[in-house]
């Protein structure tokens, strides 16, 4: 494909992506493209449904602090919704949480066991990364009402607590999910989410966890 086209192509893409977000959406887009500048941040926003974090990993986005780049797909259904809960990730890494820097170490011992390595006290490495991102959520969800932004908050918080209990549930299988069906995108475990962050996150009960296993996440 000429280059010419190519480029058109890919502003015709980005305007339909930009055409789905209402005046807030835009607004606080706008907001977390200056803020990530001053904090010397790239905001790569993409055409496109999934982003490649390696050669064989797909996912819908990712804030990696030391490149300082925070990448989204924004051609997708839930694009504001990732763009929120990566630039609340943003927000952790710059107040310097205690569980963002425990996970500095936690998520790399995670990543190794998934791959087949054996890790001393994987629990504990576990049990930090779930936090985070429940933290995470909770930040995420006051950003989209102080934004009032175009995102059911309902379901966005089942979705957000699925993703949670996924660090529990890959405890006993020892795999991420595949792009086609993740926990927050499965109907059956997300009909045993609550709309509210009231659950029981240190362990998955028994009726959380039938679910997952029906799903076959």
């Amino acid at each position: 494909m000429p280059h010419s086209m190519k480029k058109k192509s890919l502003k015709n893409s980005q305007k339909k992506v930009v055409n789905k977000f209402t005046k807030n959406d835009l607004a606080f887009i706008e907001f977390v493209k200056a803020e990530c500048k001053e904090l010397g941040v790239k905001v790569d926003l993409r055409p496109s449904k999934y982003v490649k974090l390696d050669k064989n990993i797909q996912c819908s986005g990712w804030f990696d602090s030391e490149n300082k780049q925070l990448v989204v797909a924004m051609n997708r259904p839930d694009a504001l919704s990732i763009l929120v809960h990566e630039y609340c990730h943003v927000t952790q890494w710059i107040e310097g949480i205690d569980l963002w820097v425990k996970s500095d170490d936690a998520l790399l011992k995670v990543d190794q066991w998934l791959g087949g390595k054996r890790i001393h006290h994987i629990d504990k490495h576990l049990a930090i990364a779930r936090d985070l991102e429940l933290d995470n959520e909770k930040r995420a969800v006051r950003m989209i009402r102080k934004w009032n932004l175009n995102i059911n908050v309902d379901d966005y918080i089942r979705k957000a607590n699925a993703y949670v209990h996924f660090y529990n549930w890959i405890r006993h299988t020892r795999k991420w999910s595949k792009p086609g069906n993740t926990p927050y995108s499965n109907s059956l475990v997300l009909s045993r989410m609550s709309t509210r962050f009231n659950m029981q996150y240190m362990r998955l009960t028994p009726h959380v966890k039938a679910a997952f296993v029906a799903a076959k996440i």
